[in-house]
């Protein structure tokens, strides 16, 4: 006969943090995540805006990579990033220290291109707020990514854990491998071993629980029931994670002065994102790619002007508003890759890491002759688990606060908030989402 000591020690070693992932043993339903990409200098808006209505819209050239991905995409067409039009810093620094904190930048003697020298944001942004929450069963609270950022000032810095406390992001992909992986020292083989001995156990597990249904009385055998749920819910985790959750390999170290490899730098960094968020890692990651008043060259595009020197011509300059285009959706083309990526990740549930996520896309400009913050471009993909309505094109006939948007995102994200920000430039949750 199983005794209850017996049982508990069953559950006991069911909940063992030595044996299961975290994921599993965290949440009954895979966890949802955010991701936030940054890309710079604006956008062309008559190649960026989708045609048609809310839910029967063309996809513009800029967004065409992201056709596969249609119906689970939504472009909000109209947000506005009131924080970045006040305070101290130039339009890029405001942009950037202001995109995801919603306030204004602190004074300091960093002087832009205009306006008055500023310092580095003065509130905590978006993602570290949702990571305070989501972050505190995880391995690490949030990760930072990014390729070819190349400074430490306000214009390559949009994570900030709290006032004037930027987070940089990483950039060499090989010492992000060796931060996630090399202290486990766990490859491949390895943990198929490991995900075997875990399944091992939950066997064995299961076998004691089944046994014991049969001895107990009614309600006894409900709660017995559930645990035996529970554990199905957690093999089929173990099951989906041993194809997940296998570190890409390491390779070699790139050249991060050569600005041909940055195609293939951000590549392996949103290799190591998707890997991170498939072990349960994190729960949060922003990927940043260059920064605010980016002006490197796109060679592998034939375009060896600058970006930021480009973003300055004028809307009647047909040559560089090609560029422009041609460099805008070679940023969407990455980003595609990545939801490629995050859709071969099949969870628990029986959707795939993209459905149970919230990818958010959004940029420091709207337009970079003019230096707007209305409307940014904001492109969301995935929905995070079906909060988010998907498959939408919005086009608000007023603008919409970029901290209402934030307050949404939290909200989808099971973070409650009301406000966010400078509670001047918010006013609550954004209708409709």
């Amino acid at each position: 006969m199983i005794s209850r000591r017996g049982l508990l020690g069953a559950a006991g070693a069911l909940m063992g943090t030595a044996l299961l992932p975290r994921s599993a043993w965290a949440d009954t339903a895979p966890p949802k995540r955010l991701i936030i990409i940054f890309s710079p200098d604006g956008t062309i808006y008559p190649s960026w805006a989708p045609t048609g209505t809310e839910t029967n819209f063309t996809l513009s050239p800029i967004l065409q990579p992201f056709a596969p991905f249609k119906s689970r995409m939504t472009v909000l067409d109209g947000i506005n990033v009131e924080a970045a039009r006040h305070g101290d810093g130039d339009d890029h620094m405001r942009g950037m220290g202001c995109m995801l904190t919603g306030t204004e930048l602190l004074p300091g003697s960093v002087q832009g291109g205009g306006g008055t020298p500023a310092g580095f944001a003065g509130g905590i942004s978006i993602d570290q707020r949702i990571a305070a929450s989501t972050g505190m069963t995880t391995t690490y609270k949030s990760l930072e990514f990014g390729a070819y950022v190349k400074s430490s000032d306000v214009w390559s810095r949009m994570s900030y854990a709290g006032s004037n406390q930027p987070l940089p992001p990483m950039e060499d992909p090989l010492k992000v491998y060796q931060r996630l992986y090399s202290g486990g020292g766990l490859s491949a083989s390895d943990l198929a071993r490991l995900l075997k001995r875990r399944k091992s156990v939950l066997d064995g597990v299961s076998g004691s629980l089944t046994t014991l249904e049969g001895r107990v009385g009614g309600a006894d055998r409900a709660r017995v029931q559930a645990h035996l749920d529970s554990v199905r819910q957690i093999e089929q985790q173990l099951v989906s994670q041993g194809s997940a959750c296998v570190p890409p390999a390491q390779g070699v170290g790139l050249d991060l002065n050569d600005i041909n490899n940055f195609p293939a730098v951000g590549r392996l960094q949103l290799d190591l994102m998707v890997s991170a968020m498939a072990c349960d890692l994190t729960r949060v990651a922003t990927m940043q790619f260059a920064r605010a008043s980016s002006d490197i060259p796109f060679p592998w595009l034939g375009i060896s002007d600058g970006h930021h020197t480009l973003s300055h011509m004028g809307d009647t300059d047909p040559v560089s508003q090609d560029k422009l285009v041609k460099i805008n959706t070679f940023y969407s083309s990455q980003i595609a890759y990545l939801l490629t990526k995050m859709d071969a990740v099949h969870e628990s549930n029986g959707k795939t890491l993209l459905d149970n996520s919230l990818v958010v896309c959004i940029n420091e400009l709207s337009k970079g002759n003019v230096h707007a913050h209305s409307p940014v471009p904001v492109v969301l993909f995935g929905g995070a688990r079906g909060a988010l309505k998907m498959g939408r094109y919005v086009k608000y006939a007023q603008p919409q606060l970029c901290q209402n948007l934030w307050v949404s995102i939290a909200n989808a994200m099971d973070v409650p908030l009301t406000t966010f920000g400078n509670p001047a430039y918010c006013s609550g949750a954004l209708a409709g989402l």
